[in-house]
């Protein structure tokens, strides 16, 4: 009987910049619920942004959501790019990794509220500039980092 073949199966650059910005925007919403429960929502710092005193308060988030979404997706597009599959010798590693990213986000999940004082228009919008915002960083580091 004859060995298995041990062909690898090389990833197509739209699906690694598919995956890569979808893990790069997810985390970004991730990070974007997480500093709402701590108090730095995206929506009610624009009401301070003229402020001299609340100005980190006011651009750290945003540059937050656009860090955490540019570094995800970097590193998935060239995890991606450099291990083409099969994966079987990550399988565990797989598994804990799924695990950990699980309980992690019901854990941010659970802090989940929505501000007072803001109005939904204001608050669909902030999100909605925060979504933007986190799939171009995200795109921008699947291209930077994707192996050509």
């Amino acid at each position: 009987m004859p060995p298995p073949s041990k062909s690898r199966t090389e990833f197509s650059r739209v699906l690694i910049f598919a995956v890569a910005v979808t893990a790069g925007v997810l985390s970004a919403l991730a990070l974007q619920i997480w500093l709402t429960a701590a108090g730095y929502e995206p929506a009610t710092a624009w009401q301070q942004v003229l402020s001299t005193k609340a100005q980190l308060r006011t651009a750290g988030p945003w540059w937050g959501i656009a860090g955490v979404s540019f570094i995800a997706a970097g590193v998935c597009a060239s995890a991606l790019s450099w291990f083409p599959l099969p994966w079987r010798r990550f399988r565990v590693l797989r598994w804990a990794l799924g695990a950990l990213v699980v309980f992690g986000l019901a854990h941010i999940g659970h802090s989940a509220v929505a501000p007072a004082g803001v109005g939904l228009g204001t608050l669909v919008a902030a999100n909605f500039a925060a979504l933007t915002v986190a799939a171009l960083m995200a795109l921008l580091g699947a291209f930077i980092t994707a192996r050509r």
